[in-house]
């Protein structure tokens, strides 16, 4: 028998709401007021209180208000600091500038350690408070994270002093400057709301495990499914950001910290594709809440790997860390999932599917559970190796041998070191992930055939297995297509086979799903289930094999072209670039404040007004103003390194992460087109101080420039993806509410 959920409680009027809210403002404005000592105790005490609250039931909802007031005030309070430029508190010193616009001081809400400490434990504590309507283990297990988090926060306090040397010294260290982006207000936080909707319920998840009771079904129809859209939401303005940042100008690289999301990201999405079959003592009753329960500690293991040092990695928190804090509350829910499986087995349970197509989703299911493993197979490996101090391969430094031979031998060394550090392989991850995309792609147009003769089904699946066989043996539309003009590598080169067939598994993917939203909509178009549910569940598998098959072409085909221009001589004369002329002409530059880390000259850009146009053969394809941006406050090297070094770090973005730290920047102008996008990489020339300011100087500027197809389809395929997960979901949560009778 599974258990009841608990009657909602009666909501509280509006007075007690009222002082609630205004105790939070005292809370805050306490905080804020007292220093640094006060803010901590609070914290400290939201950690008691939610330990409180998730054993002492009767109690339990007072204690969770007690710990979720004093975790709100507590970043309210951080955020009034970092708003006021209040350079007493560290945090504040570390991470922001009295100079950045107000919507990045409060973005550094996650820009450090402590603050996302604090930020996630204010965000498990909202739901634990959410989580009590259902009843069972769901909020006590939220209360503890809740606590749990709050505790770490309380040891790496954002509120601390900033000591008197740090202050006389400088007034701020101020902000990452690739972090001066707008994006910077959705893509952290959207990441860390969904690790905190995965983490959050997972009391209730273990207790579905081992006991097949709770109220498990019902949160994860609402929490997997907000989980998974954030976190796409979040993925997508990362690409985004990453496409227009100088140390990626790409919108993937398997960085170490991407991977770990990207083993979240496919969890979650098995996750998904076991929830509407999932019984609690029926369908799925081991694998749907176990790999619920893997997402969520794929979640926790992903903030370890953000804050561990060991492997390079551009997504980097400074300062003290707490990746052993996490990690060991990583392993606590690991250890919790281990104990619910075996548990889980003490019972009798007939968890047989029965059907073709609960067969096939389990197997779907399995495939991404696979992926995922591969990738983090593949974290742990770079681990392995760097802490058993494991030479890394020359095929995973490019471009080392050549700019070596440029570089001064201190700075050689330097760079040597630098590069030895590990990171993930992404060409082995790639030739792993191939094959499993095209079982994928195989399982799921089989899946969602509109034909109901099980022999006519068969017969096509296996008529397009072989044509993918022979695409990938004989025909080879990749190698065929492939230029070999960008950055596309040996390694990648050897699975053009894997990538054919791979494009054939997922169109017949993309295309039965899509005819069997049709035909359901043909058949049963006055049903609301058609437009409102089988529909979008046929684009959002069109949508993401139109954004994987783009990206895929956007790797492979891309090319680009460096020059090295003299400034001011070979400006506003055009410039060929291959298929392309590109002409520039500066209008003005000078120096401008942004915030920016880094002693006092690099935290300022060197900008400069330009007008510029892009020509493809012989016609203007574009022509706009814009602003070109560039700061780097090493001095120059020798034999002329400067410009080499440049031109290779806006080619290869690990030479950018090397080499400009958080103290180099340029922009992108990017030519966004229906099928290909062009991007200018452009510098700013040279400056001196003159009496009157700092003045361009005749000078060398390397300019590239970088060439992406299908990068227009990649982001119309997520949106469509992604508006039509919402479309699903929302027609999934109402149906689950009206089962509950709410």
């Amino acid at each position: 028998m599974s258990e009841a959920p608990e009657a909602t409680p009666a909501r509280h009027p509006v007075v007690p709401r009222a002082l609630t809210v205004l105790a939070v403002v005292v809370g805050a404005v306490a905080i804020y007021l007292s220093g640094p000592v006060m803010g901590r105790v609070f914290v400290g005490l939201a950690a008691v209180a939610a330990v409180f609250g998730a054993f002492d039931r009767p109690r339990q909802g007072v204690w969770s208000r007690v710990a979720i007031g004093l975790l709100i005030s507590a970043v309210a309070a951080l955020g009034g600091h970092l708003l006021s430029d209040d350079f007493g508190v560290l945090y504040v010193w570390l991470y922001s500038a009295s100079d950045l616009a107000w919507y990045l001081k409060l973005a550094n809400l996650w820009g450090g350690d402590e603050g996302v400490l604090l930020f996630l434990s204010a965000l498990a504590g909202l739901g634990a408070l959410r989580l009590r309507r259902y009843g069972g283990w769901a909020a006590s297990g939220a209360l503890l994270i809740t606590a749990f988090l709050a505790m770490g926060a309380t040891v790496w306090s954002p509120f601390v002093a900033t000591p008197d040397a740090e202050r006389a010294a400088v007034e701020s260290q101020g902000m990452n400057a690739h972090l001066i982006n707008g994006w910077m207000t959705l893509h952290p936080p959207a990441v860390f709301i969904a690790f905190g909707l995965f983490i959050a319920p997972l009391g209730a998840a273990v207790q579905a495990l081992a006991t097949g009771e709770g109220p498990w079904r019902e949160i994860a129809t609402r929490w997997t499914r907000y989980g998974w859209t954030v976190l796409s939401i979040g993925l997508v303005a990362g690409m985004w950001w990453a496409y227009e940042d100088f140390t990626f100008g790409q919108f993937w690289h398997w960085d170490p910290v991407q991977t770990a999301v990207f083993v979240v990201w496919a969890l979650a999405t098995a996750h998904l594709h076991t929830l509407r079959r999932y019984r609690p003592n029926g369908a799925f009753v081991r694998l749907h809440p176990m790999l619920g329960l893997l997402t969520g500690c794929a979640a926790a293991g992903s903030l370890v790997i953000t804050r561990l040092p060991t492997l390079a990695s551009s997504h980097r928190y400074v300062g003290e860390t707490s990746w052993p804090w996490l990690l060991a509350g990583t392993g606590l829910l690991l250890l919790a999932t281990a104990v619910a499986f075996a548990l889980s087995w003490r019972r009798r349970i007939d968890a047989r599917s029965a059907g073709e197509h609960a067969l096939l989703i389990r197997v779907a299911a399995i495939l991404l559970v696979v992926c995922a493993g591969v990738a983090a197979y593949h974290i742990g490996e770079a681990l392995a190796r760097e802490w058993r101090d494991v030479p890394k391969p020359d095929s995973l430094k490019p471009f080392f041998a050549f700019i070596a031979r440029w570089s001064s031998s201190a700075e050689t060394e330097r760079l040597a070191a630098a590069f030895d550090q590990w990171d993930i392989d992404r060409f082995s991850i790639d030739r792993w992930l191939a094959p499993a995309g095209v079982l994928i792609g195989m399982v799921g147009g089989h899946y969602f055939l509109p034909i109901a003769s099980r022999w006519w089904r068969w017969g096509l699946s296996t008529a397009v297995a072989a044509f993918a066989a022979v695409t990938a043996l004989y025909l080879s539309p990749v190698e065929r297509l492939y230029g070999g003009h960008g950055m596309t590598s040996s390694a990648t080169t050897a699975i053009f086979p894997w990538l054919d067939a791979l494009a054939v598994a997922v169109l017949y993917l993309a295309l039965s799903a899509l005819a069997s939203g049709i035909v359901t909509v043909i058949r049963h178009g006055r049903h609301r289930i058609a437009l409102r549910y089988a529909l979008p569940v046929g684009l959002v598998h069109a949508g993401i094999v139109l954004a994987l098959v783009s990206a895929t072409a956007a790797g492979v085909f891309d090319s680009y072209e460096q020059r090295q221009l003299s400034y001011p001589g070979d400006f506003a004369v055009p410039q060929k670039f291959g298929d392309y002329q590109v002409s520039v002409r500066f209008d003005g530059d000078g120096y401008l404040r942004d915030g920016g880390r880094g002693e006092e000259k690099a935290a300022f850009h060197a900008i400069a007004d330009v007008d510029w146009s892009l020509a493809r053969d012989g016609e203007v394809v574009e022509a706009a103003q814009g602003r070109t941006l560039y700061r780097d406050a090493r001095p120059p090297t020798p034999r002329g390194l400067g410009p080499i070094r440049l031109m290779c770090a806006m080619i290869d973005y690990r030479y950018a992460r090397y080499l400009s730290g958080d103290r180099q920047v340029m922009d992108p102008f990017i030519h966004r087109g229906l099928w290909r996008d062009v991007q200018v990489w452009l510098p700013a020339p040279n400056y001196d101080e003159g009496e009157d300011g700092p003045e361009a100087v005749e000078s060398r500027v390397p300019v590239v420039l970088k060439v992406f197809p299908m990068m227009t389809w990649l982001w119309v395929g997520m949106l469509v993806a992604l508006a039509a997960a919402i479309a699903a979901g929302a027609f999934e949560i109402g149906a689950s509410r009206r089962r509950a009778g709410r």
